[in-house]
């Protein structure tokens, strides 16, 4: 039997990740980093009602997802944006679902379960990131015109409008402030989460 919720978490690889940090922490540095970011996600997100999967073409990702016993999903098209569309045919079967970029370092479980009882007053929540684009988005409502990247935040808000879907921004440090340059890891390393600690670097 499905759970309530649906969880889509993409990630491309393990190979060359978060290159804008490669200035400062070198290949396996920001292996070791997504690595533990990926984990810490997919901790928070493994409660109960909640069918977790990874999103991605890579083999490696999909050997993690069996020994983390949790779901693969397998794009038949190429890139994020088409990714997240073909997997979007899977929200049909669950109550609510959540696509979560994989390099938010300050989810924990109290978010989870907040996203889950937020959706119980409105159709989609979304959050927005520095750059205008979209870290989190979750809903109640089937949705599949997904546009991440810069500036998503803004096309999803136009689609929303368009629709007449209602929205809430989610106004939360934990899901807008992605690991993404040198700056964000200064931050980070100034205001390390817990699981930090188990992969310092």
């Amino acid at each position: 039997m499905n759970k309530k919720n649906i969880i889509g978490i993409p990630i491309k690889n393990f190979k060359n990740p978060m290159t804008r940090l490669s200035p400062i922490l070198s290949v396996d540095k920001r292996i070791k980093l997504q690595k533990g970011l990926l984990l810490n996600i997919i901790k928070s997100f493994n409660i109960e009602n909640n069918d977790l999967y990874l999103i991605s073409q890579d083999i490696e990702i999909e050997e993690l997802t069996i020994d983390l016993n949790i779901n693969y999903f397998k794009s038949k098209e190429i890139g994020l944006n088409k990714e997240i569309i073909e997997f979007s045919n899977c929200f049909k079967n669950y109550e609510n679902w959540v696509i979560c970029h994989a390099d938010l370092p300050y989810i924990n479980r109290h978010i989870a379960k907040t996203i889950e009882a937020e959706l119980n007053n409105i159709d989609i929540l979304i959050a927005r990131s520095k750059d205008s684009g979209t870290p989190l988005i979750a809903g109640k409502v089937y949705y599949s015109d997904f546009k991440f990247g810069a500036n998503s935040f803004i096309k999803h808000l136009e689609v929303f409008i368009e629709r007449k879907i209602s929205f809430n921004q989610l106004f939360l440090n934990e899901t807008s402030f992605e690991l993404d340059d040198e700056k964000d890891y200064e931050l980070f390393k100034k205001n390390t989460p817990r699981w930090y600690k188990k992969f310092e670097l």
